[in-house]
């Protein structure tokens, strides 16, 4: 399980990594055909493309991260006030429903990538690349999830638990 733990962390940081490059890239590409229509009076279309393309890519890869980093939003006021027992259980039915959800993705897929043959506008790349970030999270959330479970099963992880950490300064309370 560590090796799983250490793994899901490393693609985390890889896919923060590339999310960060998506926005460097856009916002370099964009400032450049700012730059470039303003002496010359000429802009890129094909640059519009990339940029909506980067831009879904840098969305989906954080959505890993952003389940990985526990920066998602979870309502535990109901949870954390039950017994330990209650807490187990919960944690780990939580745990199965987002990985029925990430498999609902995966299972459709196949069908959704075959149907996305056709290139891109102002890419050429087939519009399947489009959604691929989507799936590569969504399996990597799967694996999160179960690696939740297993550690709530086993007594390795609490959940939900009552030390909650302090709200940090300016957050909503």
């Amino acid at each position: 399980m560590r090796a799983l733990d250490g793994f899901l962390d490393a693609i985390a940081s890889l896919f923060k990594g590339l999310a960060t490059l998506c926005l460097a890239v856009m916002v370099a590409l964009n400032l450049f055909n700012v730059a470039f229509r303003a002496v010359f009076d000429h802009a890129f279309g094909w640059i519009f493309s990339w940029t909506l393309l980067l831009f879904i890519w840098m969305l989906l890869l954080g959505f890993f991260v952003y389940m990985r980093n526990r920066r998602d939003v979870v309502v535990d006021i109901f949870m954390s006030r039950l017994p330990p027992v209650g807490r187990r259980i919960g944690g780990m039915f939580a745990c199965l429903v987002g990985m029925a959800v990430m498999a609902a993705i995966l299972r459709g897929a196949p069908a959704l990538i075959s149907l996305q043959r056709a290139p891109m506008d102002g890419t050429g790349l087939p519009i399947w690349t489009q959604s691929l970030p989507l799936f590569v999270s969504a399996a990597l959330v799967f694996a999160h999830f179960l690696l939740s479970f297993i550690e709530i099963a086993t007594g390795r992880a609490e959940a939900f638990p009552r030390d909650i950490e302090p709200v940090e300064k300016g957050a909503v309370e």
